[in-house]
């Protein structure tokens, strides 16, 4: 069996793995990843001032600071983002299809649709919308036009609008970026994060939003001036501590559970798990095998030949074997021999039926089937099962009774024996005398010869 597992340990570890790049990592230089935003914004901000991470520790964080956020690919802990900007911080959030649909509904933001028909596009191909200013937003003061690629809208009826897409053909205007006030911070949301990643940061339109972004987020505000530092993240970047101080570990693990099931439900299992759980399958498998592959099994006896429980029998057998069962009350038991007991002895006094208690002693005494000695065990035995056979009727109407013990049974069937083979004895001393004292056959009477 170790040779089976040896075997598949070595398929897995030649297995040949993707090597794919990240959509904006920001390490990237490729097409689609973030170097020339976090570029833009040492420039911009100065290289001190920008952290280019991947992982944010809201505890580290200040009013002062901002999060820029690209494309989030686990789910976003909205608690701790709305603590921290209640408090003056500010958050920026470029996501069109990633898992920051949290952090939008928690603000009343929807996605919708982005135009089918754009007023200005790129190449005349409709994913690829213009987008203008829609406000005097300090974001897009310096914005003509922004190149989109496939961009979400965003839907809220009371933030400000900074970006949207003018439609044609009768189709409303798609709002792409949106902000507004949390506490003494501000959030703004913007449905393609595309527009900031290494390609399309060529356009000059895109450079000038990216660095408004950036000079946005440090900004000075009413409350005070901030210049504080811009934390950039993107894709499955962690996500610890809390703001204030106070750690919450179990929301942690409960957002790493809720991201691991969000995947598996949208892209399968992890090609690792996959592979984890396909070789623990196989190998449960060989040993559910091998453990009943040389199993020897009893056989079964058919039913039409088995032996009948005496329990299940009728006659004298069945009904001994249900008066002895375990779990059978032993006052059944005292109850039978007080039965055989009177019909034994009401037979051997001769009579029709079985008479009182009384009575019985009184003919026993009287005929001599017992002497003095045995009609007072009699007696003392009858008492006891006339008790036991009282409580059977005090028993059924509700009441508690004192069990009887299986040594009490014992004691009361020998009892009985002996009582029965004294009565016997007794009553055929009785039939010898009464033979002895019958004269003999063609013999006169006692004083018959005298009277002749």
């Amino acid at each position: 069996m170790w040779r089976v597992a040896l075997l598949l340990l070595v398929v897995v570890s030649f297995v040949p793995r993707s090597a794919s790049a990240i959509p904006f990592d920001l390490a990237g230089s490729d097409w689609e990843g973030g170097t020339e935003l976090v570029r833009l914004a040492r420039a911009e901000l100065g290289a001190a001032r920008v952290v280019a991470t991947t992982r944010i520790d809201f505890a580290e964080l200040t009013p002062d600071d901002g999060l820029l956020v690209l494309y989030p690919e686990r789910s976003l802990d909205v608690d701790e983002l709305t603590k921290f900007m209640r408090a003056g911080g500010r958050v920026i959030m470029l996501d069109d299809f990633g898992r920051g649909e949290s952090l939008l509904s928690t603000f009343g933001m929807k996605r919708v649709p982005s135009p089918r028909h754009p007023a200005e596009s790129l190449r005349h191909n409709p994913q690829l919308a213009l987008a203008e200013a829609a406000s005097a937003h300090p974001v897009v003061a310096e914005v003509n036009r922004v190149v989109t690629n496939h961009p979400t809208g965003l839907g809220h009826p009371d933030l400000s609008p900074v970006l949207k897409i003018r439609a044609t053909a009768g189709e409303p205007d798609v709002t792409v970026a949106v902000a507004g006030a949390v506490g003494q911070g501000r959030l703004l949301a913007v449905g393609d994060p595309s527009i900031v990643m290494n390609s399309m940061l060529r356009y000059s339109g895109n450079k000038t939003f990216a660095r408004g972004l950036v000079r946005y987020a440090v900004d000075g505000d009413a409350w005070g001036k901030r210049g504080g530092r811009l934390f950039i993240a993107s894709g499955s970047f962690e996500q610890t501590g809390s703001y204030g101080g106070e750690h919450n570990a179990l929301s942690e693990w409960f957002r790493d559970l809720e991201d691991l099931l969000d995947q598996i439900r949208k892209e399968g299992l992890p090609s690792i798990l996959a592979w984890a759980a396909s070789i623990a399958l196989g190998l449960a498998l060989v040993v559910w095998v091998g453990s009943r592959a040389g199993r020897l099994h009893k056989p079964i006896v058919p039913r039409f030949v088995r032996r009948v429980p005496a329990v299940a029998q009728g006659g004298v057998a069945g009904h001994a074997a249900v008066i002895g069962a375990p779990q059978t009350t032993r006052v059944l038991a005292v109850l039978e021999l007080k039965s055989a007991l009177e019909e034994q002895l009401t037979t051997l006094l001769g009579l029709s039926k079985v008479p009182g208690h009384q009575e019985l002693l009184s003919q026993i005494g009287a005929r001599g089937l017992l002497d003095a000695e045995g009609v007072h065990t009699l007696r003392r035995l009858l008492l006891r099962m006339s008790n036991v056979e009282t409580m059977v009727v005090f028993q059924r109407s509700g009441g508690m009774v004192q069990s009887v013990r299986d040594n009490e049974v014992v004691s009361i069937a020998r009892t009985v024996k002996q009582l029965l083979a004294a009565a016997e004895a007794g009553a055929a001393g009785l039939h010898t005398r009464s033979l002895d004292a019958r004269p003999a056959d063609g013999a006169a009477p006692h004083g018959a010869a005298e009277a002749g």
